[in-house]
């Protein structure tokens, strides 16, 4: 997947996405919206690709089976 190139000033707004319920709760314009769903894509897929270089111990430590992470990986980008 090519990488995509967010500047600093979409970093610091995607950043602002996990602040408060009030702040989440405020209208955001199309552009903000996009971009908060294209950094929350890419950090979906770097929580998956570290995953899968899980060892199973590590796996068992969280309470997942490999099945568990194959299954996050048949995921949509798009899906939590």
């Amino acid at each position: 997947m090519p990488q995509i190139i967010v500047s600093q000033p979409m970093i610091a707004i995607a950043r602002d996405q996990g602040a408060t319920a009030d702040q989440l709760q405020k209208p955001q314009g199309l552009l903000t919206t996009i971009i908060l769903q294209i950094v929350a894509a890419q950090r979906r897929l770097r929580e998956r690709d570290q995953l899968v270089e899980l060892s199973d111990a590590a796996l068992k430590d969280l309470g997942l089976t490999r099945a568990d992470v194959w299954a996050e990986l048949r995921k949509p980008v798009w899906r939590r």
